[in-house]
């Protein structure tokens, strides 16, 4: 029997709970995540597992990265169990066991197959087991193996069914012999195969059948010309052709006595031809030999390593003179190079121009639809550039535009040297003499340019400072036609020096931070307002730059000036 005050304290004690309990009701329950509706949580899970591996909070080897979603509740788990498509890609991170446990629970769906193979990689599965892995060829959608050449060639006989294969891509190595791809592979049947990657040190030859559909090839194989040109003869339906060439023999169109002439790749849907190498005439050979339409895309990439010299490539830039579009009829003028980007540094340094594009951006200009593009990138310091960085590396990268088609240049990307930690800002000092010199190779190279309309000037440095004092020279200044003028990424203050440690700034679309570290080089704000001074008509646009409000204002005194959203931007 209760006393009268316990008897008080259980009332009180009830009248709390029910308060707290309709109070709680009115709010968010924690538990209604695990209560979402099915389709609602399926699509949660398919974006899941696409997030990078960084992002997910569980992370086991040999596991899915993102198998943790079946451990929170029952629920959950069987949502993942009945949804086939999270089950449906196999990489090389997950075991044998969760292998074939992710074919069975992705059936009957198409499967996307990516594995090692063989003791070429540690952890590999053994060829025979790979090979009673896969599934039924009819349901292997995308297929990309990788390992010796006798493991690879090992999984592949075993696809003896029809297939409905549309990308098969292998990575192979081995003795250095020619690899035959096997000839009854899906029982020579497989009509919906479109892409085809080959990457080997060696030649590897894929049977004619399996050509005949590919729309898209990639290859970085070694094989001879006249070889790679029959191969090319197989495939009718060719749309891209990309070729990663690294270490290779030169391809020659002199023709050894007892070989016949080479013969000539028709190929009417050929839209892209991508060149990744060392040797340059190589594409020029390749391309000699190809019949492809008029609008065939010509990229080439080319990575030269450390440079000394310019003048043992003029030859070089030569020979490509002929893949850069003319013009679309008389007194047109939109052929040759039309957008150029230098990139200057002390360690890396790229050079890249293209033609005319059929997209129109008015923030950033694309490349990918170029008729021609080039793109140089070579590592370590040019001869003589210790001095100066990255600026004397911007010198030697516009002296080598003189062997292309600039003179319609109308859009200019400069990117220079960032600071070198050990110099730190003082050890950038824009009136030495040596500087000074450079400065006046920089601009008189740069005065051949008229008809440029929008400049780039991305992180600030030397460089862009040079620039920005050759717009504003009393004579002869520099782009007589330009329009714009875009500013990346600068610190642009009113006073000489950039803000103390500490001191308030604003960030162009970002509001008021303090003056942060990555903002490191010259102030380009005294150089822009004398710009706009001088030339009226120019439109100022500053995308994530460091400005203060006052060398903002006499900046809108003079000019139009637009704030970027950098994100957009890039």
């Amino acid at each position: 029997m209760l006393a009268r005050g316990d008897t008080d304290k259980n009332v009180i004690l009830d009248t709390s709970l029910r308060r707290n309990s309709n109070a709680s009701s009115s709010l968010p329950s924690k538990h209604q995540a695990l209560e979402l509706p099915l389709e609602l949580l399926q699509k949660i899970f398919l974006f899941l597992v696409n997030l990078p591996v960084a992002q997910l909070y569980f992370y086991s080897p040999g596991r899915p990265d993102w198998i943790a979603i079946t451990y929170v509740c029952r629920y959950w788990r069987s949502t993942a169990l009945s949804q086939p498509e999270l089950w449906s890609s196999i990489n090389p991170d997950l075991s044998l066991s969760w292998s074939r446990a992710m074919t069975e629970r992705s059936a009957p769906l198409p499967m996307r197959i990516d594995i090692h193979v063989g003791p070429c990689f540690a952890g590999g599965f053994e060829s025979l087991a790979a090979s009673e892995l896969l599934p039924s060829a009819s349901r292997i959608c995308s297929l990309r193996l990788s390992g010796y050449t006798t493991d690879v060639l090992t999984v592949l006989n075993c696809l003896s069914s029809p297939s409905s294969l549309e990308s098969l891509s292998l990575w192979v190595t081995g003795t250095g012999e020619p690899v035959d791809l096997p000839e009854a592979m899906c029982n020579r049947d497989a009509p919906y195969l479109h892409c085809l990657t080959l990457e080997a040190p060696t030649c590897v030859r894929a049977p004619v059948w399996l050509l005949a559909g590919v729309t898209h090839f990639t290859t970085s194989a070694s094989v001879s010309l006249y070889e790679f040109l029959r191969t090319l003869q197989a495939m009718p339906q060719l749309e891209m052709l990309c070729i990663e060439e690294f270490v290779r023999n030169a391809w020659s169109v002199i023709n050894p006595p007892e070989q016949v002439p080479f013969p000539r790749a028709v190929l009417p849907h050929l839209s892209l031809l991508s060149f990744r190498g060392i040797i340059i005439n190589n594409f020029v050979v390749l391309s000699s030999l190809i019949d492809a339409p008029p609008t065939l895309r010509r990229h080439i990439f080319w990575f030269a390593g450390s440079v000394s010299s310019w003048d043992s490539w003029v030859n070089k830039f030569t020979d490509l003179q002929a893949f850069i579009p003319d013009d679309s009829a008389p007194g047109v003028d939109d052929g040759g190079l039309r957008v150029a980007r230098v990139v200057g540094g002390y360690e890396d340094n790229s050079i890249e121009v293209w033609s005319r594009t059929g997209a129109k951006s008015t923030i950033a200009p694309v490349r990918e639809d170029a008729l021609f593009l080039f793109h140089i990138r070579w590592s370590g310091s040019v001869s003589g550039a210790l001095g100066a960085g990255g600026m004397y590396s911007t010198l030697i990268s516009f002296s080598s535009f003189a062997h292309l088609r600039v003179a319609c240049i109308e859009d200019l990307s400069i990117a220079p040297e960032t600071a070198d930690e050990s110099f730190g800002i003082a050890g950038h000092k824009a009136d030495t003499p040596y500087t000074l010199d450079i400065a006046a190779k920089l601009r008189t190279q740069l005065a051949a340019w008229s008809s440029v309309k929008t400049l780039r000037l991305h992180g600030g440095g030397l460089t862009c400072v040079s620039v920005l004092r050759g717009l504003s020279a009393s004579a002869d200044p520099l782009f007589p036609h330009l329009q714009r003028i875009f500013v990346v990424r600068c610190a642009v203050h009113h006073g000489a020096t950039a803000c103390p440690d500490g001191g308030s700034v604003s960030v162009a679309g970002s509001g008021p931070v303090l003056t942060s570290s990555k903002f490191v080089g010259e102030n380009l704000g005294v150089e822009l307002v004398e710009v706009v001074a001088k030339r009226s008509g120019i439109e100022v646009v500053l995308v994530g730059c460091e400005v203060d409000e006052e060398a903002l204002d006499t900046l809108r005194k003079r000019a139009r000036v637009v704030i970027g959203d950098e994100q957009a931007y890039v």
